[in-house]
């Protein structure tokens, strides 16, 4: 349903494929807050591919991975981080999240609708076990890896913002 195809570059730039989709919520509590999944989609699709569009000016460096998570709020806000335990280059980052915060929003009934791209940079693969949980939701949540998968993102997210 909600995935898409890589955008390859040929070229010697960075250069992301997107590997899996994360729902950070229920998924009958996404489809409940959006109205229906081709306005979602459509964001996912124009991220990836601006991304990627700005990674070809990015010479790339070592292969790495990561998740690009990704929350929109009912008032059309955006928010991005990046969470990964590889070494993203900060070009790299921040390109992903500047995209993602200025790409045209989908529409969300009510709270926020929180998601995640599961992305490898230059060939990387993501590991099997991993789920993202960005650094600054740690701290918000007062909770370390494995003991923050029963926190509700979207609490998260929205004292996050």
């Amino acid at each position: 349903m909600l995935f898409s195809l890589s955008y390859s570059a040929t070229s010697s730039a960075a250069n992301a494929e997107y590997l899996k989709i994360y729902l950070m919520q229920d998924k009958k509590i996404i489809l409940e807050k959006i109205n229906g999944v081709d306005d979602l989609d459509r964001y996912v699709k124009e991220v990836e591919v601006n991304i990627n569009k700005k990674l070809a000016e990015i010479t790339p460096a070592a292969t790495s991975w990561g998740f690009l998570v990704i929350a929109v709020r009912d008032d059309g806000k955006i928010k991005a981080w990046l969470d990964t335990d590889d070494a993203v280059p900060p070009a790299v980052a921040s390109a992903m999240i500047s995209v993602a915060e200025s790409t045209k929003a989908f529409n969300v009934k009510t709270g926020a609708a929180i998601f995640a791209l599961g992305f490898g940079v230059d060939g990387a693969d993501l590991p099997i076990d991993k789920m993202p949980f960005p650094n600054e939701w740690k701290k918000v949540a007062s909770c370390d890896n494995e003991d923050c998968k029963e926190k509700n993102a979207e609490e998260i997210v929205l004292k996050s913002w």
